[in-house]
């Protein structure tokens, strides 16, 4: 049909041959080219599943190093925190090594005296009043005319008990309102109620 219809032209059959020839070309061109349009597309819907694919790994690491940033910072945290508390003790440790040094040789009526004053110390030297004073003399004014605190280096024997009190029958509230000398009679004539009763504080 095309041949007859380019006759109609008054073209050779040469010419129409080459014609022909040449249309020919331009249909395998153009099926070429749709070929290569269609892979190309297949190729980029593989490209973008590709980077779908990507994207939602990408999205899950992120979220876990988001996780292990959030541990890290804890961690970091909890070391500070040791580090300062640890900081604390050994600052506190060595205070009380400063404090004990001013004891000397004085001797105290009971450890729960000894460590009251340690506390005592700790608290007045703390003060801004007392900022530059020496531990001597924050002692000394803490103990200074204080009885029940050092121990009579010649106690009187028969020494008298505690104005009546029922060393076996005491309260814990009857222990917190006691004083140094109190708590130090009961130390020495009930220790395990003495040490129930601290305790229990």
């Amino acid at each position: 049909m095309k041949t007859e219809f380019l006759k109609g032209f008054g073209l050779s059959d040469e010419d129409i041959q080459k014609i022909l020839a040449e249309n020919g070309k331009d249909v395998e061109r153009e099926k070429a080219k749709t070929s290569a349009a269609l892979e190309e597309i297949e190729t980029l819907k593989s490209d973008k599943q590709e980077l779908e694919t990507k994207i939602t790994e990408l999205t899950e690491k992120s979220g876990t190093a988001d996780e292990y940033k959030s541990q890290l910072e804890k961690l970091k945290a909890d070391i500070a925190e040791k580090e300062k508390a640890d900081k604390a003790a050994k600052a506190d440790s060595e205070l009380t090594a400063a404090i004990e040094a001013v004891f000397g040789d004085k001797k105290f009526t009971s450890d729960y005296v000894r460590n009251g004053i340690i506390a005592d110390m700790k608290s007045e030297i703390a003060k801004p009043e007392n900022k530059g004073k020496g531990y001597a003399k924050i002692f000394e004014s803490l103990t200074k005319d204080k009885e029940g605190i050092f121990a009579n280096p010649n106690p009187p024997a028969g020494m008298p008990g505690m104005g009546g009190v029922d060393t076996n029958s005491i309260t814990k509230e009857q222990f917190r309102k006691m004083g140094y000398k109190a708590k130090n009679e009961l130390y020495k004539t009930n220790k395990p109620l003495y040490e129930q009763l601290v305790k229990e504080e």
